[in-house]
């Protein structure tokens, strides 16, 4: 194909994604949006929490130092903007951030005009398809972390596609470079234990960007800091994922991640097991399974009910059918690339970062016993990242090129194709979703992005009925994901979940429960709260409070 051709295409494909994020914006906030700036809440209460206070000494636990920057920002950035529209909001505005740094970080790993367009109609391809531009806002750790392993990639190539080693760097940007990749670390490892995976690949990312003899030092003091901040956040996060205090809990959350019960193993054979079952673990293609347009979505972040068993097959034979395409690809670059480091003794620094991206995904796979959708939106990026890297290091020849080249058309065409379907298949669902304000009847993990300013009046109303006046001076008020917005700058608050959801453990009564925390009262959307509770209370349109003295 002419390279003009392949660019309008390319350009058409970026679009397409582009509008995709923004079109997002109908989509319902899902309870973990919410839910993690519930737990990562230091900046407000000094502590990060859990859903309820029962998990002992790892229940309200205080962040390393390095981690507080991120919680501040998010702490003020949420009490700033304290509303579900800006939650959407903000998931989109990464996502397209993330977006710009794909198409800068392409430009710096291709050789030329032609590869550019070629890596852009496979990697933005790929991230097209399905569901994934509706995964890829939604407002979670992944998507910082996504963006510093992004930012520090675009360091490490700085140098363009050749990775010129004979251009020193000097000691001052040797020293920018590796603060500001050391800096990007913390902040990843600040917002998720995932983030922990991608310390190899960090680390290559420092070492490359910058070179030469004045960049020894600078390389060797951050990389360092890396491992000390790395251990502080394993530490810190490894204790997060467990719960001594409820063994209910606990079974939980080992249920979760094989992280959770590391410390429960002991001598040489539990560690000969758990290996086994790591290894035993690993399958990627499970996270292509997430992507897909489903008729029961996970915890109903879209509707149930809307994909027929047959539309659900075609997805998996289109989904799985363009990424096996562009891993046949890559597969060629990376034998090409193995074959050149053979003979040359000197590894292409793209296919180094590929191996390590590889490495982060199937290690963090390996962990994973439960996989919920949002996994999609960590592991399918860095495969994304490895495959673009791998097609890069191979120059392409008169045959192969032009076989490529139609391959990566045919697949930035699938995507648009895809982004069009999932438009049609959601867009009736999305529209009921929107037509009703807060709670979605048929979404109850859900809310609307639009009317929280209607709703906000008659949620402090409520409250006053039961004796809770301002919200900041409000302490452990059992809030749900809606009403937690105008009581975020309350202290140490318990979420519905952790209390008459899923993640309760091992309470039974939540009024002495809530009573032995000296909570102010509950203010909840009325159908949340268990019929007993529920006729006690007093009612404000759609939310009920309960409080001392009378629960």
């Amino acid at each position: 194909m002419q390279d003009k051709a392949l660019e309008w295409l390319r350009n058409g494909v970026t679009a397409a994604l582009g509008l995709a994020f923004v079109a997002g914006i109908f989509l319902p906030v899902y309870t973990d949006e919410v839910g993690w700036r519930f737990q990562e809440r230091a900046g407000i209460d000094g502590v990060d929490k859990l859903y309820s206070d029962i998990c002992g000494p790892n229940t309200l636990a205080v962040p390393p130092l390095f981690m507080m920057p991120v919680r501040y920002f998010s702490a003020y950035l949420n009490l700033w903007f304290a509303d579900p529209l800006y939650v959407r909001l903000s998931g989109i505005l990464y996502a397209l951030l993330w977006l710009a740094m794909l198409l800068a970080l392409i430009r710096r790993i291709a050789a030329g005009r032609r590869e550019r367009a070629v890596l852009g109609l496979l990697g933005l391809g790929l991230m097209g398809l399905a569901n994934m531009p509706l995964l890829l806002i939604w407002s979670r750790p992944e998507q910082p972390i996504l963006l510093s392993l992004t930012a520090a990639m675009l360091l490490a190539f700085a140098r363009g596609a050749d990775h010129d080693r004979s251009v020193e760097t000097t000691r001052r940007g040797a020293w920018l470079r590796s603060l500001a990749v050391l800096g990007l670390v913390t902040v990843a490892v600040s917002y998720h234990l995932k983030a922990l995976m991608l310390i190899p690949a960090f680390l290559a990312c420092l070492w490359l960007a910058s070179s030469g003899r004045a960049a020894r030092l600078p390389r060797l003091v951050a990389s360092g800091l890396i491992l000390v901040v790395t251990a502080l956040a394993a530490h810190y996060w490894v204790h997060r994922m467990q719960c001594p205090g409820d063994a209910a809990l606990q079974k939980m959350f080992a249920k979760q991640n094989i992280g959770a019960y590391l410390t429960g193993l002991h001598g040489f054979g539990g560690m000969v097991v758990l290996v086994g079952k790591m290894l035993g673990n690993i399958d990627l293609w499970q996270y292509l399974a997430l992507s897909l347009p489903s008729n029961r979505p996970m915890s109903d972040w879209l509707p149930a009910g809307q994909v027929s068993p047959a539309a659900r097959l075609g997805w998996v034979a289109y989904v799985f059918a363009c990424w096996t395409m562009a891993t046949a690809i890559a597969a060629l670059g990376l034998l090409h690339g193995v074959r050149q480091a053979i003979a040359r003794r000197r590894a292409d620094p793209r296919l180094v970062v590929a191996v390590l991206l590889l490495a982060a995904a199937a290690g963090w796979c390996a962990t994973q016993v439960t996989r919920n959708v949002y996994e999609a939106t960590f592991v399918l990026p860095l495969l994304m990242l490895a495959l673009i890297l791998a097609i890069a290091a191979r120059p392409a020849s008169e045959d192969s090129g032009a076989l490529r080249d139609r391959m990566a058309a045919l697949l930035g065409v699938a995507a648009v194709v895809s982004m069009v379907l999932v438009a049609v298949q959601w867009q009736p669902a999305l529209k009921r979703a929107n037509a009703q304000t807060g709670y979605i009847a048929e979404q109850p993990y859900s809310m609307s992005v639009f009317g929280y300013a209607r709703l906000e009046p008659q949620i402090l109303a409520a409250a006053r009925k039961c004796g809770i006046g301002t919200p900041a001076a409000a302490r452990a008020l059992l809030i749900d994901d809606l009403t937690y917005f105008p009581f975020m700058a309350s202290k140490l608050p318990q979420n519905r979940l952790g209390v008459f959801g899923i993640w309760r453990g091992t309470i039974r009564d939540p009024a002495a429960y809530l009573q032995s925390r000296g909570s102010d009262g509950i203010i909840v959307g009325c159908h949340i709260l268990p019929k007993r509770l529920r006729e006690r209370a007093r009612r404000e349109g759609a939310f009920c409070c309960l409080g001392p003295p009378d629960w």
